[in-house]
């Protein structure tokens, strides 16, 4: 049994890539941590969306019941005052009435954009749960390869002690790959 260099690399190259199969799984492992909480955030832009949604239409209501009160309120002034529903106390009312409607209007606005904010934020966030899960795929995919060329590089390295230990099983094979050495490719060079 022969102790060479080439024993060595491949001992070296073994323990290098098993090492970084397990740093690939950890790393894999993170990530799908990452989508997770991703998915919490898109979750959460989701609820609020909804709560916008709600809360606008709640304004709505109580910016309509307002201006109803209002309106009576200068109706009741008017018809107290003795004044007929004419002239200028009309003018009153349909003043009063467009500010309510455009102060409705308004509302309901700041709520629409309010709820496409969270609506975009919740999708944003989905395509980065997305992005981190396809992350942590091919760290998992990554860390079975390294895990495999690491076994590989074992194996090379154990066999390289029963053929003398000068040469490298893999830097053998590499070599029959590649056309047996020969520049061009076929036969020995």
């Amino acid at each position: 049994m022969a102790f060479g260099s080439a024993t060595l690399t491949d001992a070296g190259g073994a323990v290098s890539d098993l090492f970084s199969s397990f740093a690939d799984k950890a790393k894999a492992k993170y990530d799908f941590a990452e989508a997770s909480n991703y998915g919490l955030a898109s979750d959460l832009a989701t609820q609020n969306e909804k709560f916008t949604e709600t809360s606008t239409a709640i304004k709505e209501a109580q910016q309509q019941r307002q201006l109803t009160n209002t309106l009576g309120g200068q109706q009741a002034d008017v018809a107290g005052a003795g004044f007929a529903e004419s002239g200028s106390a009309l003018d009153l009312l349909r003043d009063s009435a467009s500010q309510g409607a455009l102060t409705h209007a308004v509302l309901g606005q700041q709520g629409l954009i309010t709820e496409a904010g969270y609506t975009e934020q919740a999708q944003s966030f989905k395509t980065m749960q997305q992005a981190a899960i396809d992350a942590g795929n091919a760290e998992n995919d990554a860390a079975t390869g390294a895990g495999i060329t690491g076994i590989i590089k074992g194996i090379a390295s154990v066999a390289t002690l029963f053929t003398g230990g000068g040469s490298s099983l893999l830097s053998g094979v590499g070599s029959l790959l590649m056309g047996g050495g020969s520049p061009s490719g076929y036969g020995k060079g």
